[in-house]
């Protein structure tokens, strides 16, 4: 980055789509000494009161999101789930270090899809279709089982698994107006991902991420360093390196994998910004993922990330909560965040659970195992991904 778009402490960076992450974000942003502003489509009274100031307005509302941008000496975007098009109103008014290429092609399954076809990696076959004749069509070639999911990747998203043919028909009522992905499942035997700082020229790799799902794909946590063949992993670094320097792209991201029995490698998607599996770093690593993408926005030097210990970090939900108290008083060597704003759902995510200090996943893992809190089986809100429940 040029020193003429640096940022400096005193400088006023503004945040918009805030979420479960935001907190953090916005801590470590005012402890590095800048003023904080953000922009929020809908009351979060806790976490704005943290910020210097706060516009609230619609996502479509031009005058508010230009006095935004003129308010602000650059803008970043939290998640990935803010639309493309806002951010590029913005970028009208507003110094946008992170860009808007990557979300667009993010935020566009085919384009996503294209993209990693560019970068020669491995993803599942695929098809587009528009009406119920065109899965009729294409399923054949796909094969069973497929997932049916909209092009336009976003908020309240559903996707829709196709197991035999007589599925099909329900797709009746799934496809609306719009292109759709016929993508065929791949039988996995685990879900990993690695996460990422690139400043646009820089990259540094975070340690490869497992992910722990119950048998209804809920996630339960994550688990890192995960124990991963040396050829696998190699292959992880070298596509998430890949993808940094062909992203456009100034910040933290992460990229999804599957690992079939056979040991054969695909990428399940990429993700701009911070992400719930990336939390894991807070206590894993030598710097956090909100450090490092605050390091790649303001121009400094990114951190080389080193591993510290073994960490597994548990997803705590509101109806863990009493069990967890119980813990609270019992174990040394776990660390908790609990969040402010929660709705009053029982499998809501009410916070985050770090276990470290032992020598090995193995034995963090049957600590955890011990305690019950996770060993019953929940139920699982099927529009969300794991990164989003």
């Amino acid at each position: 980055m040029s020193s003429t778009n640096a940022l400096y402490p005193g400088a006023t960076l503004g945040i918009i789509g805030l979420d479960r992450n935001g907190s953090t974000l916005i801590t470590a942003a005012k402890r590095a000494g800048f003023n904080v502003g953000v922009y929020v489509d809908h009351a979060q009274p806790i976490l704005t009161k943290q910020a210097d100031f706060t516009i609230s307005g619609a996502y479509n509302n031009q005058e508010k999101l230009t006095m935004f941008a003129q308010t602000c000496d650059a803008i970043i975007y939290a998640n990935d789930l803010i639309d493309s098009s806002v951010l590029r109103y913005l970028s009208r008014d507003a110094y946008l270090p992170q860009g808007v290429n990557a979300l667009e092609i993010v935020q566009d399954r085919l384009m996503e899809r294209a993209f990693l076809d560019q970068i020669n990696v491995n993803v599942a076959p695929y098809v587009t279709v528009i009406s119920l004749d065109d899965v009729y069509q294409s399923i054949d070639s796909i094969g069973y089982p497929a997932i049916l999911k909209p092009i336009q990747r976003g908020i309240g998203e559903q996707s829709m698994r196709i197991v035999k043919q007589s599925d099909i028909t329900r797709a009746a009522d799934f496809i609306n107006a719009g292109t759709y992905l016929l993508e065929s499942w791949i039988d996995h035997t685990a879900e990993y991902t690695m996460l990422a700082a690139t400043d646009g020229e820089n990259v540094q790799v975070f340690p490869a991420i497992e992910l722990m799902l119950n048998a209804d794909e809920q996630l339960l946590g994550v688990k890192t360093p995960a124990n991963l063949s040396a050829d696998i992993s190699r292959e992880m670094e070298r596509i998430v390196t890949s993808v940094a320097e062909n992203l456009q792209y100034r910040g933290v991201f992460r990229v999804d994998f599957y690992v079939t029995a056979t040991g054969n490698l695909y990428v399940h998607g990429i993700e701009p910004g911070l992400s719930t599996y990336g939390s894991v770093f807070d206590y894993a690593t030598n710097v956090s993922q909100t450090e490092q993408l605050l390091r790649a926005i303001a121009g400094m030097p990114l951190f080389e990330v080193q591993t510290l210990q073994p960490t597994v970090m548990m997803l705590a939900r509101v109806a863990q909560r009493a069990a967890l108290q119980r813990q609270w008083l019992l174990k040394d060597n776990w660390h908790y965040r609990f969040f402010t704003e929660v709705r009053e759902d029982p499998q809501a995510v009410a916070g985050f659970v770090w276990a470290v200090g032992k020598s090995s996943l193995e034995e963090l893992q049957h600590q955890i195992e011990d305690t019950e809190v996770w060993n019953e089986k929940a139920s699982t809100d099927s529009n969300l991904a794991p990164d989003q429940q």
